[in-house]
């Protein structure tokens, strides 16, 4: 039940699929934030080999369409949709804002904590709300998107770890939303005649799939690590050194520069890299992969030697994107 392949033992898995369940377990386990997780998919997770807590799922998977006009649709999901479920079906309705995101691992509920983004697209853009269990108080609660505190993969969620168990996520798409097409590999499909959003939905699977190992094959996480942002400063100085530096432009107000963890990784030397059981894989340096049984010992201790090895050749901290529990 996590990507990564890790062995772990709970204490209880519990699934519930209505919040009257949910209340009803909180209840009577006596759970609150210290001795209870709560995951999806467990594909942003790396776990240890004891959990001496109760695991809880939320499996509702229901979809909901709620028009607002002719070309603008709200979206309810539940929180255990797989999140590429709703991709795909809202791509196949001709919706728009969506398609950038597809084929990411993951629950719909998890999306909206970490933030998830592709190619200059963040599930931010297009979130109305989210209907949580507040784990404090046992009530249902409507948090509004001015409330979930966006930022780069980061939110109130996951500042907040246990205390909201995510049951709906309300998004807003739209049939003529313009496309998002500045970021790398999907630059060439601009000013492509008839392009729809099943070609762009294509062209990201596409890219995703020559990247990205199949969980399935290689156990992995995907990115393993956020991509930093630096000053404009430290940016130019490192592009004067590095040339080849790779980097993302970002909205005018913000005052800084995401440079490419992957490349940085890579340039490091650690492309590749294989130590026992664990390593980086050879195709992309960002997601490191569980060959063959490791633990979450055997990872976290390549995680603090890429971390110290690019701190030390270009002065950039390197910040684990998967929740790490300990």
């Amino acid at each position: 039940m996590n990507t990564l392949a890790l062995p772990c033992i709970a204490s209880r898995l519990i699934q519930v699929d209505t919040v009257e369940e949910l209340k009803q377990v909180y209840s009577s386990y006596n759970l609150d934030t210290g001795n209870s997780l709560i995951i999806g998919s467990g594909s942003n997770v790396v776990l240890p080999e004891i959990l001496e807590i109760t695991v809880l799922q939320f499996t509702a998977s229901a979809i909901k369409l709620h028009p607002q006009d002719d070309v603008s649709v709200n979206i309810e999901v539940d929180a255990g949709v797989l999140w590429d479920d709703l991709v795909k079906a809202m791509v196949d309705k001709g919706l728009r804002g969506i398609e950038n995101l597809s084929l990411i691992p993951g629950t719909v509920g998890a999306a909206p904590v970490q933030n998830i983004g592709a190619y200059g697209v963040e599930v931010s853009d297009l979130l109305l709300s989210v209907e949580v269990f507040n784990v404090q108080t046992r009530e249902v609660e409507t948090i509004r998107h001015s409330e979930c505190d966006f930022s780069y993969r980061d939110s109130a969620f996951k500042q907040n770890p246990g205390q909201f168990l995510i049951l709906k996520v309300f998004l807003n798409l739209s049939k003529i939303r313009p496309f998002t097409l500045g970021y790398g590999e999907l630059k060439p499909l601009l000013g492509r005649k008839n392009l729809n959003v099943a070609a762009i939905r294509a062209r990201v699977i596409e890219v995703r799939q020559a990247k990205l190992p199949d969980p399935k094959v290689l156990p992995n996480v995907g990115s393993f690590f956020k991509n930093p942002l630096v000053s404009f400063k430290q940016a130019e100085e490192l592009k004067a050194q590095y040339p080849d530096l790779v980097s993302y432009q970002l909205p005018l107000n913000v005052q800084s520069v995401k440079l490419a963890a992957g490349w940085l990784i890579d340039h490091a030397g650690w492309k590749g890299h294989r130590e026992s059981r664990v390593g980086v894989h050879d195709q992309q340096a960002l997601v490191l992969i569980n060959h063959a049984g490791g633990t979450q010992q055997e990872l976290l201790s390549l995680v603090g030697k890429i971390k110290h090895s690019v701190w030390e050749k270009f002065q950039i901290r390197l910040e684990p994107e998967p929740v790490i529990i300990i």
